[in-house]
């Protein structure tokens, strides 16, 4: 078996899609594999599904819905964890429990290879980091849990979309160390393009500009983020970008980069660039 979130929810077995069409039955799915191997009450699912006004037949509903799951996903391979009647869900005593091997379900190769990554930043392995940091990466197919509707859903994504930042913020930063800011810069611009509010995202993407001799455009794309932040949210950037930009603007030398290597450096942003992370995600309020 084969389960991807991190987009789309697609079901494979041996590599055939498993067609899983009831918005009901791909909702319970999701959440019952964003809690893989563990159990899961009936009354979770049932506040997962709708929040604070169940439906009466809600708990009628969320069985009729893992009943036709259990026909559609075939039994569990030896050795995966599978359920005692030889299928991956389970009912349990006022619960079910959806068994998935170490390898059947994406988000799980996604944090195992971010974790590996760490382990190796730490070791000062930083090629062989990057190698897992961009398998990990890999598995996104776009937006976790896309087409899944139902109230558990936007906290989970939320959580996920941190993680991938975070694990592209890792990237960008090994990258930044070993000298390859301008191989950097169309991948940073892509994510930028794509999450234009993400002001760490746009700080590496400075910062690679500048050091890849493009002093404009690292300012341009500065700005664009200040206009945005100032026109859509009503708040300034970040402390870190303004201390940024004002490098930028001035050619200060703490800003230049290595130049490339062979074997990555310590990835370290400059001291003026590494700021302790802000709670509020876009900066803090203008006072308009």
């Amino acid at each position: 078996m084969r389960y991807t979130v991190l987009g789309p929810l697609e079901v494979f077995d041996q590599g055939t899609v498993v067609p899983i069409d009831r918005p009901r039955r791909r909702a319970v799915l999701t959440f019952l594999l964003l809690n893989a191997n563990h159990q899961v009450c009936i009354e979770q699912l049932v506040d997962a599904l709708w929040g604070e006004r169940p439906p009466r037949s809600a708990r009628g509903q969320v069985h009729t819905a893992v009943s036709a799951l259990r026909k559609l996903l075939p039994g569990a391979a030896a050795g995966h964890g599978a359920a005692d009647d030889g299928g991956p869900l389970a009912s349990l005593a006022g619960g079910y429990r959806l068994s998935v091997g170490r390898h059947d379900l994406d988000t799980m190769d996604f944090w195992r290879e971010v974790a590996e990554a760490r382990r190796l930043t730490t070791l000062g392995e930083h090629t062989r980091a990057v190698q897992h940091l961009r398998t990990g990466l890999g598995l996104w197919r776009g937006a976790a849990l896309t087409g899944i509707d139902a109230p558990f859903v936007e906290p989970f994504r939320a959580r996920l979309e941190e993680e991938r930042f975070a694990a592209y913020e890792l990237l960008a930063d090994i990258e930044l160390g070993a000298g390859r800011h301008q191989e950097l810069v169309p991948e940073l611009t892509a994510m930028v393009d794509r999450y234009p509010a993400r002001e760490r995202l746009v700080e590496r993407l400075v910062l690679a500009l500048y050091r890849s001799g493009r002093q404009t455009d690292a300012l341009a794309a500065a700005r664009r983020l200040r206009s945005l932040l100032a026109d859509e949210f009503g708040l300034d950037p970040g402390a870190a970008l303004v201390e940024l930009e004002s490098a930028v603007l001035r050619g200060d030398p703490a800003l230049t980069g290595p130049r490339r290597h062979t074997r990555a450096c310590v990835p370290r942003l400059p001291r003026l660039c590494r700021q302790p992370a802000r709670t509020h995600p876009y900066g803090r309020r203008t006072g308009r």
